[in-house]
Parts: structure tokens; sequence; C-alpha cells
């Protein structure tokens, strides 16, 4: 696998979100709270789709 692969993993991370979009954390939440990316709950944790992420860039 190259090191320059930009694919994304099917679900990430608020981190992982943040890295990516090279923002801030309250960035990413402004987004969910807008409804431009869809998240998932799973106990204590937050999850990006990221079919929903990729959909900013179309």
């Amino acid at each position: 696998m190259s090191t320059n692969n930009k694919e994304l993993p099917t679900i990430l991370t608020i981190a992982d979100t943040m890295v990516y979009l090279h923002c801030s954390r309250q960035h990413v939440y402004d987004l969910i709270k807008a409804g431009r990316i869809r998240t998932y709950k799973v106990m204590h944790r937050r999850y990006i789709d990221a079919d929903s992420l990729a959909r900013i860039f179309r």
C-alpha cells in the first residue's frame, strides 16, 4: 500500500476527520450540527460516515 493513499476508511472518528479536513474539532461539530455530515454513536464514541464526508466536496 502506498503512503500517499487518500482513500478513506468506511467510518472515521472526530479526530480522524479533523486531520482529514485540516480543521478544528469545533468546525467538525458545526458540520454535524448543520447536517452536512452524518454520524453514528456507539457507546460514548461518535463516528462519522465517510460517504457523507465525501459529499461535502461534491
